[in-house]
């Protein structure tokens, strides 16, 4: 069997809100069950070795499949807390495991129980808050109802809605939104918030030059926020390509990604 590769993609974050400290973010993202190196030992050596003060999960660990188990997804998470602090924004996967029971059975509720026993942060819809290295952050998790992901169906995002699904973003403190689907990137841009983690998109499966990404999940050709790093004023949005795929497993010109956020006081030279 190849070995499943993956780049270590790092982007640099400057701003005012941070004083003194600058502090590093590792974002998983769309892993879907995948193995990355036997048990993930590739992609947890990465993460030792670049020593993150917090992991970031950007939604979709898990593979929402019928019969699919959350068993590699566990295993994962239980070496990775011992890295880092870890926070779990849901995506759309682990969204309809747990909303539809039935169908997908209990497994997944149970995985949520027992991640949590480990430490882990989950966020759906609320906000936990940290202090790093004296820096005062906050992180909330986005959870977009499902209508929100259906394919060909026009659908906006209001800031209304945004702020009553997320609250009102952090004048404060540095505020790191996890929101799954890069669909509503306009939207989260204009909430305010210091840095948006996404993915979902897995790098339009095939990437071309000077044209990016050519084809989101919901079907949407050359969709606008569909990996990289994108900024309006002091906010900054990061896509990442994700770990994983399923279903199509296709990937040409675009490789795994295990982002890397370097989040930094901004100098005089740079205000």
């Amino acid at each position: 069997m190849k070995m499943k590769k993956f780049k270590i993609i790092t982007y640099t974050v400057p701003s005012q809100k941070l004083k003194n400290h600058s502090f590093t973010i590792a974002m998983i993202s769309d892993l879907h069950n995948v193995e990355l190196g036997k048990k993930n030992e590739n992609l947890l050596e990465a993460l030792q070795e670049t020593k993150p003060d917090i992991i970031c999960i950007a939604g979709d660990l898990v593979l929402g499949k019928k019969e699919k188990s959350v068993k590699i997804a566990y295993d994962f998470i239980k070496k990775a807390i011992k890295i880092a602090p870890v926070y779990y924004g849901l995506g759309n996967h682990e969204q309809r495991m747990k909303k539809y029971p039935e169908v997908y059975g209990k497994e997944y509720l149970v995985f949520e129980k027992k991640i949590q026993k480990l430490g882990v942060i989950m966020l759906e819809n609320n906000s936990s808050s940290l202090e790093i290295e004296g820096e005062q952050v906050q992180i909330t998790g986005l959870a977009l109802p499902e209508e929100y992901y259906q394919k060909g169906k026009k659908i906006q995002l209001s800031l209304k809605t945004m702020n009553r699904l997320a609250g009102k973003a952090s004048k404060e403190r540095f505020h790191i939104l996890l929101a799954h689907t890069p669909r509503y990137g306009d939207t989260y841009l204009d909430w305010g918030g210091d840095l948006i983690l996404a993915g979902h998109y897995h790098g339009g499966m095939v990437q071309l030059p000077f044209l990016g990404g050519v084809i989101s999940p919901d079907f949407r050709i050359f969709p606008k926020y569909c990996k990289g790093h994108f900024q309006e004023g002091d906010r900054h949005l990061i896509v990442s390509g994700g770990l994983g795929e399923h279903t199509i497993p296709l990937r040409i010109f675009n490789p795994r990604e295990l982002i890397m956020v370097e989040c930094s006081p901004k100098k005089n030279s740079e205000k």
